[in-house]
């Protein structure tokens, strides 16, 4: 439907993990789009 997301990645080394935050700009919900999207960053970064 062509809605424009913003996606961030946080590096912390210190923990040894990466932070990701992701919404959409617009509207009051994506219907669950961005966690599947971030899930399937993290699948294939497995």
């Amino acid at each position: 439907m062509g809605f424009v997301d913003d996606v961030e990645f946080y590096l912390d080394r210190n923990a040894n993990v990466i932070q990701v935050r992701s919404a959409s700009r617009l509207g009051q919900s994506d219907l669950g789009v961005n966690r599947q999207r971030v899930e399937t960053i993290r699948t294939k970064l497995k």
